[in-house]
């Protein structure tokens, strides 16, 4: 064994590596099994307690297994890159936004570029597109080319924004890749909490810090739009100065219940009159007024209140630097009615999020509700300070994809840069609120176009039934070689379930993920590593029947097999690496298991058999017999 003592030592050495790699996934195993014989969960509970920092270190470096076979979610997201264009627009008028509506229509029916559908739809109209983008002596043909490298960028930075909040979110091994020129499709193998990961992915998380607007001006504006509604409940067709003889009529009989003495108006007639105003402790889906604390609307009117003040010739009423946004949560509840301040801001925001260097969940002083954090950069600090200090006594909301969390009341100039978000229900909700503030604002909103989500218990059977076919056919090619070359056989067992042992540790040790397709490439690197001790047994048998002495046979039936071996392991290898390179989701999980197992195929055929063999011969244990 003298001659073989390097490849004894790096035997031994793998097999206590690959020990070590798997040993969190026996730990975690053993983990889990104990949960599961605690009958209270105060016991659960308690376990959970005592081995925290055990059980978090072997769910980290266990064995990964992908959505197929530990269930999760399959969600495909479309960038709203119609949104984003829309966004990018200047000097929009009614006829753009006309034309807007035509595009998004063929949108929802057609893959074509949507850059190319708005050029499409303005050259119908006879519309140059420099009226609303870029310079006014730029083509048609150019001004689509940058609007489509928008979009494409657009769509690349939405998903590394995707993937940097999943990777916060700590979800190992997702898949996320793009599809056409609008989807991100992203898989997330053993989530549980759904909701949460809807929300996590769905964010815009677009910041902004915009001052208060003053309530009395708010209020005016409010009973403008209040008294526009009661004359036009439904937005007019045409201009609302040409009035047919059935307006003028409506516009009359409300003049003559405004005539009304509100104590003698029916309740009927008050609603009539106020169409955006409450006007008894019954109405929970108009503005109810609150002389002390401003505006608020109930959970049920939240979405008719925004969808009157959003209607186009509403916004028309409205002056161009005010808009109207609702808390994020419920201020107060009274009776099991939601109520949510609604907020008059100044359009242009302060500060937006680009500027948040630092997010951090916490907690408040007291210890009694959730938080985040904020640091600015220079550029933001400066532009903070002055602003804080310009509107001392005034209300800064700080907003959050067009929702207020909070509107503190500026005390002092704040020199620092820093922020702070409050009015967050729960921990986890501020930390997903730090994970999106790190990754950053998506460039274009993005919503859910499919979802799928694998149970727990799909994945287990496509365990079991992964675990039957590897068992299955481990026995199979097992048997025969035992048959077939006798003793040279169980040598080639051995060197399978050393393989088998290589491929699952180190696909543990390098965190992949085995998916049911990995279980595939684990079985056909079963058939592999057999074929590479088939050729090896059969030269000897040549190299026997020609005369050779059984250890010069076995010498020789090593070298003259080994370049048909690695020829037939090399090409596969490279066919697994161009599938891992170019494949995506269950064809990479294949051709990572395939690439391992040949490697360690190549080492147990080549390596674990023949020091085996070398220390038989020693021992005279070995007979020409022994090769079947």
């Amino acid at each position: 064994m003298q001659k073989n003592r390097f490849q004894l030592v790096l035997i031994v050495l793998l097999t206590l590596l690959s020990a070590w790699f798997l040993l969190p996934t026996f730990q975690d195993a053993s983990h889990t099994s104990k949960l599961k014989s605690f009958s209270s969960p105060e016991d659960s509970l308690a376990y959970v307690r005592e081995n925290r920092k055990s059980i978090e270190k072997a769910q980290e470096k266990r064995l990964k297994l992908g959505l197929d076979l530990q269930g999760g979610m399959h969600v495909v997201l479309e960038v709203d890159v119609l949104e984003l264009l829309e966004n990018r627009a200047r000097n929009r008028d009614a006829q753009f936004d006309s034309v807007m509506l035509v595009v998004r229509e063929r949108a929802k029916k057609e893959s074509t570029e949507i850059p190319k559908l708005l050029a499409e739809e303005f050259q119908k109209r006879q519309i140059r597109l420099s009226r609303y983008y870029y310079e006014i002596r730029d083509s048609d043909e150019e001004i689509v080319e940058k609007l489509s490298k928008e979009a494409i960028e657009a769509v690349d930075r939405a998903k590394e924004i995707i993937r940097n909040r999943v990777d916060q979110y700590g979800v190992a091994e997702p898949t996320i890749v793009t599809q056409g020129g609008r989807r991100i499709i992203v898989e997330l193998p053993g989530v549980s909490d759904k909701e949460r990961v809807r929300k996590l992915l769905k964010g815009t998380a677009k910041l902004e810090f915009k001052l208060v607007r003053d309530a009395e001006l708010a209020f005016k504006v409010l009973q403008d739009v209040n008294e526009y509604l009661a004359r036009y409940p439904v937005m007019p067709a045409g201009d609302t100065s040409v009035v047919d003889s059935a307006a003028m009529l409506a516009r009359a009989q409300l003049d003559s219940i405004r005539a009304i003495p509100d104590s003698l108006k029916t309740k009927e007639q008050r609603r009539l009159v106020n169409p955006l105003f409450a006007v008894d402790e019954e109405t929970t889906d108009k503005i109810i007024i609150d002389p002390r604390a401003g505006f608020f609307v109930t959970d049920a009117g939240k979405t008719t209140v925004m969808q009157l003040l959003n209607r186009p010739d509403v916004k028309s009423r409205i002056p161009s630097d005010l808009e109207f946004a609702l808390d994020a949560r419920p201020v107060s509840e009274n009776d099991g009615l939601k109520f949510y301040r609604l907020y008059a801001l100044k359009k242009e925001p302060e500060l937006t999020g680009s500027v948040i260097t630092e997010a951090n969940a916490t907690f408040s002083a007291d210890q009694s509700l959730p938080e985040v954090h904020m640091k600015m950069n220079d550029e933001g600090t400066k532009v903070w300070a002055r602003t804080t200090g310009a509107n001392i006594g005034k209300q800064i909301a700080i907003v959050l994809d067009g929702a207020v969390y909070s509107a503190p009341v500026v005390q002092s100039k704040i020199p620092n840069g820093s922020s702070v978000i409050n009015g967050i229900g729960s921990i986890e909700e501020a930390k997903d609120l730090e994970i999106v503030l790190k990754a950053g604002a998506l460039p274009a909103p993005v919503r859910i176009s499919e979802e799928r989500t694998v149970g727990a218990s799909l994945g287990a059977d496509s365990i079991r039934a992964g675990l039957f076919s590897i068992t299955f056919g481990f026995v199979v090619v097992a048997i025969f070689m035992l048959i077939y070359y006798r003793t040279s056989g169980i040598l080639a067992d051995l060197a399978l379930v050393f393989n088998i042992l290589f491929v699952i540790a180190f696909l543990a040790g390098f965190s992949a993920t085995l998916t049911l397709p990995g279980i595939a490439g684990l079985v056909l690197t079963i058939g592999m590593a057999v074929d590479a001790n088939v050729l090896i047994f059969e030269r000897v048998r040549e190299e026997s029947s020609r005369g050779k002495n059984l250890k010069l046979a076995i010498e020789l039936g090593y070298d003259k097999a080994f370049s048909a071996i690695l020829d037939s392991h090399v090409t596969t290898f490279g066919a697994a690496a161009l599938l891992y390179t170019f494949g995506i989701g269950p064809i990479r999980g294949f051709a990572v298991t395939l690439m391992i197992g040949i490697a360690a195929s190549l080492f147990t055929a080549i390596v674990v058999t023949k020091v085996v063999l070398d220390w038989m011969i020693e021992r005279n244990s070995v007979t020409e017999t022994s090769f079947g």
